[in-house]
Order: C-alpha cells, then structure tokens, then sequence
C-alpha cells in the first residue's frame, strides 16, 4: 500500500478556515479540535458531553487569551438531524459558509450482541441501536447535510471537504465488534458510494481515516490485548494529524484532487488502502469481472442520472 503521510506543517493552510465537526470534547475529535484552534480556524463541534466540550473551550482559550477565532459547542446527540443541521447552521450563521466536515463521534460495543445468557425469555426484549444510531445513522444524517452547506456560495470552486473518521473494522474483521463493525463497514460504504458525486458534481474532497486500536477511553477495552500481543498503537493526535493533513491538502503529489482517499492509520503511520485496491481489483476479481466493474461504474457515473428501467 501507497504511504500516506500526516504533515502537521500543512496545517498554517487551515487559518480562518470554518470547520464542523462530531465529538470535540475527548480523543480524537478533541486533538482534532485543538490542532484547528492552534492553527486559527474557525471551530464548531457537538458532542453529547457538554461538560466536556465546555472544558476544551475554557483551556483553549486560557491557553490563548489572544486567539480571536470562532470556537463553539452545540449541544449535541449524532442521533438527531436536527443536532447535526444545528451544527452547519451555527457555522454558517457567523461566517456565511462551511469550508470542512469532519465526521468523528462514535461509540463502541457496550454489550455482547450474541450473549450466551440469552434465552427463550430474554430474546423478547429488543436490544439497544446507539451503536447504529451514532456510528451509521448520524453520519448519514452529517455526510447529507455537509453536502448542501459545503457547496453554498462555492461558484470560485474554492476548496471544500468532508472528512470520515472510520476504523480498521471498516475493512477488516474484527471479532466482537458485533454492532460496531457493520456500522464502519456501513460509512465505508457511505464513503465509497458518495466519492463520485461528491468530487464531480459538487466540488467537495470526500476523504476517510481509518484507524487501528487508539489509545483512549474508548479503546480502552483492548488496550492490554494489544499491548501483550506487541502490536503498533495509534494515539488520538496521531488519528487527528491524518484527518487534517486530508483536509489541508486538496492536491496529491502528481497534482490531482486529493479525493477518494482512504488511509489505514497503525502505530501512527499511515496507509492508502483504496489506491492498491483498486489497481488489483484484476488479481482478487478476475480480468472479466474487473472489466465489467469498470464499465458499472461508467454506467452509473456520479449515482444521480440514471433511473430504474423496470417496475
């Protein structure tokens, strides 16, 4: 796989640019919201911690009593639309457009899916869909609205991005993340299924960070099983610095739109894994079908102009 390189230099590129953004108030989404508070963007960010964003923002800006650019909480659930237009709403309100999205929060299994304990009796109950609402459903609803608010006013074609912070259980099997993981593998569809539309008809970078084990809070549960088995940790800035060289940098080395990009963070380096995957769809495919796919995608082009021919 093609190294992708976090440049946290790149980030001077970011003053006075007006971000929104999910989580804020701990790991990464919080290193994602200093960096850009750091760097003079415009910051606003919803996490359902309120106390906890409302701490980020009250050490930021003791740490910067000079700093005169935008940094907001809203109060925020990624289970309602409306928490999630609140967001874009708030940015645009004060600066009269939105230049990125960044998709962050998320939660992760609190309960085993397929519970041994489970009986004739108990299986009556149905179980809890956070996991769903947040991880797939809420970013859904940020990725829909992202998309109108990010091509307002955008007749220059300045640059404009939607950042989605995935895991490496987009991608990969990861055993017990029984909810978890069809919700990853459902942005990554998310992802994959929009890059089209998004670079060609609205001129807006759709970019996705996916990330092994993170030392925080939330990864808490597998830290010691990584740790033991001598596997590579990323630590929240590590995820963060990924996520905002993506943002930062709308053009690769060979000078195309830096879109479509979706890096495999481990131990804090970083991969493209969608690159080799598609040059090899040949090898895992086979030549037929690797011919076909290329021409389904021709045929249907961004997703919007096709319509369906049988009832």
């Amino acid at each position: 796989m093609p190294p992708y390189h976090r440049n946290p230099n790149s980030f001077e590129a970011l003053k006075d640019q007006v971000f929104v953004l999910t989580g804020g108030a701990r790991g990464v989404a919080e290193s994602i919201v200093r960096y850009l508070f750091a760097a003079r963007a415009h910051v606003f960010f919803g996490d359902i911690d309120q106390d906890g964003s409302d701490k980020v923002i009250a050490a930021l800006r003791a740490q910067n009593p000079s700093a005169t650019n935008s940094l907001v909480a809203i109060p925020f659930d990624a289970r309602k639309y409306d928490d999630n237009l609140a967001l874009f709403k708030a940015a645009y309100k004060t600066h009269g457009r939105v230049d990125h999205a960044i998709s962050c929060a998320a939660v992760t299994e609190s309960l085993n899916w397929y519970d041994e304990s489970l009986n004739l009796g108990t299986i009556e109950a149905p179980p809890p869909t956070v996991i769903i609402d947040v991880n797939f459903t809420g970013v859904l609803y940020f990725a829909r609205i992202a998309a109108v608010y990010l091509r307002q006013g955008n007749e220059n074609g300045k640059d404009k991005s939607l950042t989605i912070v995935g895991s490496i259980a987009s991608f990969k099997e990861q055993a017990g993340l029984f909810v978890y993981g069809p919700t990853k593998h459902g942005v990554m569809g998310l992802f994959r299924s929009t890059k089209s539309l998004m670079s060609k008809k609205y001129g807006i970078r759709i970019n996705m960070v996916n990330p092994s084990h993170i030392n925080t809070i939330m990864g808490s549960a597998v830290h010691d099983l990584w740790v033991a088995h001598g596997l590579p940790v990323n630590e929240a800035y590590h995820v963060a610095e990924h996520v905002l060289t993506l943002a930062s940098t709308p053009k690769k080395p060979d000078g195309t739109v830096a879109t479509g990009i979706a890096v495999y963070v481990e131990g804090g380096e970083g991969w493209d894994i969608e690159e080799d995957l598609d040059k090899t769809d040949h090898l895992w495919m086979g030549e037929e079908m690797s011919r076909n796919s290329a021409k389904i995608d021709i045929a249907l082009g961004t997703g919007v102009s096709w319509k369906p021919t049988k009832e």
